[in-house]
């Protein structure tokens, strides 16, 4: 479907305008200074007030566990010894711009390789990984590395269409999703993984597209699959799904915008309830009564 940009930049303007105390106040701080640039969010789906988060690219493979108070969660051994907080060391797996984390129904972290800044990469993948207790484990090893492509991209790089930049995975309805992150006025993409074979490179099935008005940054769906969370620097969006359908941009849309440092993060703490991070280790808690209903102008008939 197309639509008109600039329209839409300043629907959204006037819903920042409209709202009220939209610059997020944070509700704790990442304590760990390793995690310097929280780029993915995931709470664990296996252990009670367990978060899961990475840096984004630069670092090493490894992914940290905290509480929502910001707090390392380490091994008892490590903490009754006094060692530094270096999080956990992911086997059989490199960090090539990781910027998502997400869980799966069957107790695995997924984890998102697919930052693409200049649309050159044939290496995008998942890796995923059974989900270690941050209590016991300090090593833990991915047990699949599933490649994947989107198809509709021609060109490696493509100069005159920078838009298969990718930050958000999420995981619903058995499967894994991506959201594109556009560096144009182009609608960001959605797309589903549907096949997961380890011996080829795997196309992701587009599903339909949406102007987000600003660049995904981080996705993730309510265990059930009902409700989709994106997170853009500027705002968040929250899609209901349409009944029996996982197209979930041609369902329900709120958007609440707002003011923070670089936010690259979110995720579900309930299904009222979302936690936000940014690179400069602040966490934030919104509710959805929170973000209102809001349809992009041209879209009002979907």
């Amino acid at each position: 479907m197309k639509f008109r940009y600039f329209p839409l930049l300043l629907s959204l303007a006037a819903a920042s305008l409209a709202a009220v105390n939209f610059a997020l106040v944070p509700i704790a701080e990442i304590k760990p200074k390793s995690i310097s640039e929280s780029s993915g969010i995931a709470k664990s789906r296996q252990f009670e007030n367990v978060y899961w988060t990475h840096n984004d690219s630069g670092d090493s493979n490894r992914i940290f566990a905290i509480t929502l108070d910001g707090d390392p969660i380490q091994t008892e051994w490590a903490e009754e010894k006094g060692i530094k907080y270096e999080g956990i060391e992911v086997g059989e797996a490199t960090n090539i711009d990781w910027e998502d984390i997400s869980t799966d129904d069957q107790g695995n972290l997924l984890i998102a390789a697919c930052g693409n800044n200049d649309n050159a990469r044939r290496d995008l993948a998942i890796y995923i990984l059974p989900e270690p207790d941050p209590r016991y484990a300090f090593k833990a090893r991915a047990s699949k590395r599933v490649d994947f492509h989107f198809p509709d991209q021609k060109k490696f790089p493509d100069p005159d269409n920078k838009n298969f930049d990718c930050e958000s995975l999420f995981f619903a309805h058995g499967k894994p999703y991506f959201v594109s992150k556009n560096r144009s006025e182009a609608p960001a993409k959605l797309y589903r993984l549907d096949q997961m074979d380890t011996s080829k490179s795997n196309p992701a099935t587009l599903i339909s597209d949406f102007p987000l008005g600003g660049q995904a940054t981080g996705a993730d769906a309510t265990p059930d699959g009902k409700k989709l969370a994106i997170i853009t620097y500027t705002g968040l969006w929250v899609f209901i799904a349409p009944e029996g359908s996982d197209d979930y941009f041609a369902g329900e849309s709120h958007y609440r915008p707002f003011f923070a440092k670089q936010c690259e993060a979110v995720c579900w703490k309930d299904d009222e309830t979302l936690i936000v991070t940014n690179e400069q280790r602040d966490i934030f808690e919104l509710s959805l009564s929170d973000i209102p209903a809001f349809t992009p102008p041209g879209l009002e008939s979907k």
